[in-house]
C-alpha cells in the first residue's frame, strides 16, 4: 500500500520512513515536504493513505485534509494528522478539517502500526463499497432499461387493445356507444359488436379476472374467437352453434357460443387459475328482438323510454372456465324504438369513491336514468365524468367497461 509522508524535518521523514520500512513490501513509502506538493502527489498517483504534520510551511496540515476533502478524488484519501502539541483543541479542529485519526508526537512505531491496520480496514471497506456501489448501479442501469422496454411493450399492447375496440354506431335503425377505461396499461375487460350476416348485431362485454398482463392475454384470445368471420361459419371452439329457434335458424345461439367458449376455456392449461364473466347477445334491429345470455356477468339493464323504468335482465350463469360441461340459458328480450341496453363490468358498480363509499347499484342506475334523453355518444360522456367525480381520478382500481344499445 502506498503512504504519503508530509512533514518539513526531512530527519523525521528519514526515521518514519525507517520504520514503516521495517514491515517488509507491506507499505510503500512516498515523502513530501510541503501540502502544495503532497496534493499533487495524491491528486496525479492516486494515492489512499496520508500521514501529515499538522506544522508545514504554506499550507498546513488541517488545509490540505480540507483542500482533499473538497476534491473530487476517485477513491477514499484516509488523513492521518499529527501535532507536537498535546491540546485537546487541536484534535477536535484536526477532524473538522477532514482528519480520519490523529497522533501525538514523538510517535510511537507500534502505535503508529496499530493506527495504519486500521485504516487498511477502512479503505479496505471503502474499496468494497466501492465496487458494491458500481455493480448496484449498473443493475439498476440494466433494470431501468428493461422497464423501459417493458413500457414500450406494454404501451404498444395497449395501443393493440385499444384498436380492437369497434367503432360507434349511428345508424337510423339503432346505435351503439361504449365506455373504455383500463385500470393500468393494459385491461381484462373487453367489449365489440359485429355484423352477423348482414342483418344482425352480435354484441359482447367480458370481464377475465384478475388484472395485468396474464389477464390482458387471455382477454386478447377470447376477442379472437368471438371476432371469428360468422358469414363465413368459422368459430374454432364449437361444432355447430347455429340457433335451434326456427326464425333464427343460421345465426350464433348465445347459449351455444358461451358454452363454446367454456369448454375452450376450461381445456386451456394457461388459463387454469383464471375465469371470466360474460354478456354474449345477438340483436335484431328489424323486430327488436334481443337474444341474451349471461356467465356471471353483472345482469344487463334495459331501459324502457315508454314506461321510463329499468328493467334488470334475468340472463344468469356460471362464470367461464369454472365447470366444463356447463349448460347456458338464455333470455329475449324486446326492445321498442328508444330503448336503450346497458351491459357493463363491475369496475363501475364497485368503484370506490373518496371516501371509500362504492358507487353501487342504485347511483348507476340513476345515471342511467338521468343521461336517458340525450344521446347515446354524450350518455357515456356524462357517465364517464360522473364516475370521474365520484372516484376522485380516473387511477381506477378495475376496468372501466359499459356497452350502451339503443333501439
Amino acid at each position: 500500500m502506498d503512504v504519503l509522508l508530509v512533514d518539513d524535518d526531512s530527519g523525521f521523514l528519514h526515521d518514519l520512513s525507517a520504520a514503516l520500512s521495517q514491515r517488509g513490501d507491506k507499505y510503500k513509502v512516498r515523502t513530501a515536504r510541503h501540502g502544495e506538493t503532497a496534493f499533487e502527489m495524491i491528486h496525479s498517483q492516486g494515492i489512499s493513505l496520508l500521514i501529515c504534520c499538522w506544522q508545514l510551511p504554506g499550507m498546513s496540515g488541517p488545509e490540505l485534509c480540507r483542500k482533499i476533502r473538497n476534491s473530487q478524488f476517485s477513491h477514499y484519501v484516509y488523513c492521518i494528522l499529527y501535532s507536537r502539541h498535546r491540546d485537546k483543541r487541536l484534535l477536535v479542529a484536526g477532524m473538522e478539517a477532514g482528519a480520519d485519526d490523529f497522533l501525538m508526537q514523538p510517535i510511537d512505531p507500534e502505535e503508529l502500526l496499530a493506527r495504519l491496520l486500521a485504516a487498511e480496514r477502512v479503505l479496505k471497506l471503502e474499496r468494497t463499497l466501492k465496487i458494491g456501489n458500481f455493480s448496484l448501479d449498473w443493475l439498476h442501469k440494466q433494470l431501468e432499461e428493461a422497464h423501459e422496454t417493458m413500457r414500450r411493450d406494454l404501451a404498444r399492447a395497449a395501443a393493440i387493445q385499444k384498436s380492437l375496440l369497434p367503432n360507434p354506431i349511428a345508424w337510423p335503425m339503432y346505435n351503439v356507444d361504449w365506455l373504455f377505461i383500463p385500470c393500468s396499461f393494459l385491461a381484462g375487460d373487453m367489449l365489440g359488436y359485429f355484423p352477423v350476416r348482414e342483418t344482425r348485431l352480435a354484441f359482447y362485454l367480458f370481464d377475465v379476472c384478475g388484472h395485468g398482463i396474464s389477464s390482458a392475454l387471455i382477454s386478447f384470445s377470447i376477442t379472437k374467437l368471438l371476432r371469428q368471420d360468422w358469414n363465413g361459419e368459422k368459430f374454432p371452439v364449437a361444432c355447430s352453434l347455429e340457433s335451434s329457434d326456427e326464425e333464427d335458424v343460421g345465426f350464433p345461439a348465445p347459449g351455444r357460443v358461451v358454452e363454446a367458449l367454456n369448454r375452450q376455456y376450461c381445456k386451456d392449461p394457461e388459463s387454469a387459475s383464471l375465469f371470466l364473466t360474460i354478456v354474449y347477445g345477438i340483436f335484431d334491429p328489424c323486430s327488436g328482438q334481443v337474444r341474451l345470455c349471461a356467465a356471471g356477468h353483472p345482469p344487463p339493464l334495459l331501459w324502457r323510454r315508454a314506461e321510463r323504468t329499468l328493467v334488470e335482465s334475468s340472463a344468469r350463469g356460471l362464470p367461464v372456465g369454472i365447470v366444463e360441461n356447463t349448460a347456458y340459458e338464455e333470455e329475449i328480450l324486446r326492445m321498442e324504438p328508444g330503448d336503450r341496453l346497458f351491459v357493463f363490468s363491475d369496475g363501475i358498480t364497485e368503484c370506490p369513491g373518496c371516501t371509500g363509499e362504492l358507487y353501487g347499484d342504485d347511483r348507476f342506475r340513476e345515471a342511467l336514468r338521468a343521461t336517458a334523453d340525450v344521446p347515446v355518444a354524450e350518455a357515456t360522456r356524462q357517465i364517464s365524468a360522473h364516475l370521474k367525480n365520484w372516484h376522485g381520478g380516473e387511477n381506477y382500481p378495475d376496468d372501466i367497461s359499459l356497452l350502451i344499445l339503443e333501439s
